[in-house]
């Protein structure tokens, strides 16, 4: 017999190898990151219903974005405050009188959103703020708000102020815009 053919035998000899091995194949070892808490505050979606249909799925999609998109989410028993949203543009005496320069009177040439918050009731030293690219939450001992933000910001180059007068945080987002022919 010549070497090849009984090469050939071992390997039909040869016990076959085991598939890529996923998790649950994996033999459990004492390292073996696992949790057991369970959040109770916070509202859970659902993320056992795995949809069947692509109706489904977007019904799913369309309720879990309608529950996210409600001020106050996950707030318990604290109460939503009321705010507001105005965009700020940043003109020189060129733009307005002028009008040399390139904006225009709409929200596209707006470098900041003031976000103004009416927290009655609160002092500054009980707000604590939370401010990403596209959300900002605000909790203190009485109120509670998860605002989506229509624009992404600049959270570094953003700022807040209380105002004690008003009792009112007033938060300015730097826009996170890419200026072309339409935003300026």
């Amino acid at each position: 017999m010549e070497t090849s053919h009984i090469e050939k035998l071992a390997d039909l000899l040869r016990p076959p190898e085991p598939e890529v091995l996923q998790g649950d194949d994996l033999p459990s070892t004492k390292y073996d990151i696992t949790t057991t808490r369970q959040n109770k505050n916070s509202t859970a979606l659902n993320t056992n219903n795995t949809p069947k249909t692509m109706e489904e799925y977007e019904q799913q999609e369309a309720q879990e974005a309608e529950q996210m998109g409600k001020v106050g989410f996950g707030a318990g028993d604290r109460k939503s405050p009321v705010y507001t949203m105005n965009y700020l543009q940043s003109v020189s005496a060129e733009d307005v009188f002028l009008q040399i320069g390139p904006k225009t009177p709409s929200s596209a040439s707006c470098e900041n959103l003031v976000v103004r918050v009416k927290m009655p009731g609160d002092k500054k030293e009980n707000v604590d703020l939370a401010v990403d690219n596209s959300s900002v939450t605000i909790d203190s001992s009485r109120y509670h708000l998860r605002l989506p933000l229509p624009h992404e910001v600049n959270p570094d180059t953003s700022k807040a102020t209380w105002d004690p007068a008003e009792e009112t945080l007033v938060l300015t987002l730097k826009l996170e815009r890419e200026f072309d022919f339409v935003n300026f």
